[in-house]
């Protein structure tokens, strides 16, 4: 292969934006598993807890 030929079978039609730019627009939350894991058991045991309460005034 003498010539080298462009490997891409369309052209891009826009460039990657910057990171900066990406957390600037909306702002994330990084969680671990058990962050995660301890708020879903958080918002569980509230939820059984309140349904309980509901029940017995009802």
């Amino acid at each position: 292969m003498n010539q080298v030929r462009y490997y891409r079978k369309y052209p891009r039609t826009h460039s990657k934006q910057s990171e900066q730019n990406e957390h600037n627009d909306a702002p994330t939350i990084d969680l671990s598993i058990a962050q995660a894991a301890g708020i879903l058991v958080l918002t569980f045991a509230t939820g059984m807890l309140s349904g309980c309460l509901l029940k017995r005034f009802r």
